[in-house]
């Protein structure tokens, strides 16, 4: 279906309140909706693209999705909060840094038949010391007197 939309514009009236005014957007949008025939559940999905069929535009949201739970596992899972670089080049080396990391964490995971909390909270630890180690080693002084083992 092709469908119109409605935009509030602000304008402010003789007292100085902010309402909107109700106005079409200009710009047609397609309607599609889609039914998985599983669980009977409907999908709807609002595009600009009429050249697609529906299957091409479900399938679009699907990969989409898709994205949007790797980046809210980078997120949540990973502490990517924020970017250090705004410039492509920066912005790839910090996810790609993320994702070995991931990769990382997750065959720790498996070698040491832990769940993935305990997995991120020990390899954290054991890099921790690792690094503490190294950095004493090249202060010229003897890791074994720090920690005992």
């Amino acid at each position: 279906s092709k469908v119109k939309l409605y935009t509030g514009k602000p304008i402010e009236n003789k007292r100085g309140n902010l309402h909107f005014r109700q106005e079409k957007v200009e710009t047609e949008f397609r309607l599609v909706v889609i039914k998985n025939e599983k669980t009977n559940k409907k999908f709807w999905f609002l595009t600009n693209e009429f050249e697609l069929t529906a299957k091409e535009i479900a399938d679009y949201y699907r990969k989409r999705w898709d994205i949007e739970v790797f980046f809210r596992f980078l997120k949540q899972e990973l502490n990517l909060s924020h970017l250090v670089s705004l410039n492509k080049n920066g912005i790839l080396v910090m996810v790609y840094m993320t994702m070995i990391a991931a990769m990382l964490l997750l065959i720790y995971k498996k070698a040491n038949n832990l769940g993935y909390k305990t997995a991120k909270r020990r390899i954290a630890m054991e890099l921790r010391d690792m690094i503490t180690a190294i950095l004493i080693i090249f202060a010229g002084g003897n890791p074994d007197k720090v920690f005992k083992t």
